[in-house]
């Protein structure tokens, strides 16, 4: 398990740099705003990235009892989450509002694979939660 930690370290660049070498700083999340009461328009590849952890979530509902399952689970939703990371195409305030909903699911992803298995599956549901959101926020 110790392996993603330190695969993630090692991609951390690389996911500042994918969206244009953008500050994406550390410290508080500023939070998610409409665009004057609509939705931000976002790029295709971004729905569909969400689209896709949506479906690993739904692919490991009612199987994440043991360590194997949660990791499995987590290495697939993080390598979604890089591949929002990688298309990103988006700019201008759009782009802030996009980051400002991906990181908070960061350490949620770290809480996955976690013992005890109350911590993981509570990191589970709050993901689930938090992805249900980004229709309000983005079209």
């Amino acid at each position: 398990m110790k392996r993603v930690p330190f695969f993630l370290l090692l991609a951390l660049p690389f996911f500042l740099l994918s969206c244009g070498g953008h500050n994406h700083g550390g410290g508080d999340i500023p939070p998610l705003v409409l665009d004057n009461g609509q939705p931000w328009q976002a790029n295709p590849e971004t729905t569909s990235g969400i689209a896709v952890m949506q479906t690993i979530l739904a692919k490991y509902e009612g199987k994440t009892a043991d360590d194997a399952s949660r990791e499995s689970l987590r290495e697939e939703l993080e390598t979604a989450f890089q591949g929002i990371f990688k298309a990103c195409t988006m700019t201008g305030e759009g782009h802030n509002q996009l980051h400002n909903y991906l990181l908070p699911m960061k350490p949620l992803f770290e809480k996955i694979g976690e013992e005890p298995a109350t911590e993981s599956e509570a990191a589970i549901s709050q993901l689930k939660q938090h992805l249900s959101t980004y229709q309000t926020y983005f079209q």
